[in-house]
């Protein structure tokens, strides 16, 4: 009761707030509600995927959210330029509650300071750092949807920007982070994350490639005396990617000849895209490859998530927007004879690439979370006293998929969205025995959604069904937004 009294404070805040006009003229708030159900103990796949954490996994259950987001412009400044541009304040918050009413989460609560594309933020907010339809897509190898948003403090630009003396045809973009991963996982630990991206823009192609790098690092569990290297210097290492001991190599075994290997516990994506629009359509076709060690960026990596995202220009259209993809990781990186790897998981991190039990990135790879609700399989307690192994949190990372989706315009006010994923799963590499024994398991992710605007209210209702090999399970959801402002 108490949460909802917080959010219906929110709104009657906000609402108080807007007629302060000068304040408030981009002023944007919004509140909804959704009914969900299922034919099991919890919702299918795409019931509760890649909504940057705003789910529940109950059979029954209503989420209430509540949103509000403005800007403010500060004034303008010269900056490299003979013409002043504008320097805006931004800044929002995102409030739900689910599991029957018995949690209450701030999903965004950001501020930013930007100058043209650049820009300063800090606190959760809902980053993509690739150009993938979070909506309509399975998900990035990197950052995806999915797992709410990491409470962190980013510079960089949101968009291209020109190399000097190249009249546009080069350009660039990137950013870097520092995050807080928390103490819901088995280590207290950091995030590191930067990107850089290079684009040739031709006009209507534009050819662009670029590499996303995360890490975790300065883990700390008291229970075990584990306190790793968080000092400035231990920065540095993550940042450049150093060979370091953090404090995971026993001293003995350093001073007996075992070299460290690299700060933390590090992962990446590299990516390769093409644009292509004219006055009827935009295409985008990309190729991401993830890797978790410097082998890992090699033409002979065959693991990728290759895609094609058309949409339309035309607001008349029946297709609005049509996104197929294909996904393959079972390689891991054992070309060359060397050791696999696997996928999104750590011998000394043992949470692996996970916020708040849900994958940070695709989110067709399985943690023990979720594989709970149809295997005998338990999730860690982190913060429990019992010896918890490494690389066991994402139990299924090596699997052959495909994804087709899309959005269709029925009239002036109805939408309809549909999606359908079939994946063979195979299971990380020593957990074969519940995906086939290295034969595979095949299971098909499936939505249907339709939506219907009527002045500030949005209607909506979805049926979502996974069937295949692994469990069976239909569920559905039906909720309305109210547009404030």
């Amino acid at each position: 009761m108490k949460r909802i009294v917080a959010i219906i404070t929110i709104v009657v805040s906000l609402c108080a707030v807007k007629a302060q006009d000068k304040l408030t003229d981009s002023l944007h708030v919004q509140v909804g509600t959704q009914m969900q159900v299922a034919s099991e103990d919890f919702q299918p796949l795409w019931g509760k995927a890649n909504r940057f954490g705003m789910a529940s996994d109950r059979k029954f259950d209503q989420i209430t959210w509540v949103e509000a987001t403005n800007t403010n412009r500060l004034g303008e400044m010269k900056f490299w330029s003979d013409t002043a541009s504008p320097v805006s304040l931004d800044y929002g918050v995102t409030a739900f509650n689910a599991d029957h009413y018995s949690r209450f989460v701030l999903q965004q609560a950001y501020a930013q300071l930007s100058y043209k594309s650049w820009f300063i933020r800090g606190g959760r907010h809902r980053d993509l750092w690739d150009d993938l339809d979070p909506m309509l897509s399975m998900g990035s190898l990197g950052t995806s949807g999915n797992a709410l948003p990491i409470p962190k403090i980013t510079i960089g630009m949101d968009d291209y920007v020109n190399i000097p003396w190249t009249n546009g045809v080069l350009q660039f973009k990137g950013m870097i982070g520092h995050g807080w991963l928390g103490d819901n996982r088995y280590m207290e630990s950091f995030l590191h994350e930067k990107s850089f991206y290079g684009r040739v823009n031709l006009g209507k192609w534009k050819i662009y490639g670029g590499i996303q790098h995360y890490v975790e690092w300065g883990g700390r569990r008291p229970s075990e005396g584990i306190y790793l290297d968080r000092s400035l210097a231990g920065f540095f290492d993550v940042l450049f990617v150093s060979e370091a001991n953090d404090g995971s190599l026993p001293t003995e075994s350093e001073q007996a000849g075992v070299r460290p290997n690299r700060a933390g516990d590090q992962r990446g994506v590299a990516e390769l895209g093409i644009y292509y629009e004219n006055d009827d359509v935009w295409v985008h076709a990309y190729n991401q490859t993830p890797f978790e060690s410097g082998k890992g960026i090699d033409i002979r990596n065959m693991d990728r998530l290759l895609g094609v995202h058309i949409k339309s220009k035309k607001t008349s259209a029946f297709l609005q927007t049509i996104v197929g993809e294909f996904i393959y990781t079972k390689q891991m990186e054992d070309f060359g004879g060397d050791e696999m790897q696997s996928y999104y998981n750590n011998g000394a991190m043992k949470t692996g690439w996970e916020y708040e039990r849900m994958v940070v990135g695709t989110p067709l790879f399985t943690n023990r979370e979720d594989a709970s609700n149809y295997f005998p399989i338990e999730p860690f307690d982190w913060r429990g006293t019992a010896r918890i192994p490494g690389n066991n949190n994402i139990i299924n990372s090596r699997l052959i998929g495909g994804n087709i989706a899309a959005k269709f315009r029925l009239d002036e006010q109805w939408r309809m969205l549909a999606k359908v994923t079939p994946v063979m799963n195979y299971g990380a590499r020593n957990y074969e025995a519940f995906y086939g024994n290295g034969d595979g398991l095949f299971q098909c992710y499936s939505s249907v959604g339709l939506s219907y605007q009527q002045g500030p209210w949005v209607w909506n209702a979805r049926a979502n069904a996974d069937f295949g090999q692994l469990y069976s399970n239909v569920g559905g959801s039906i909720g309305v937004t109210y547009v404030l402002r």
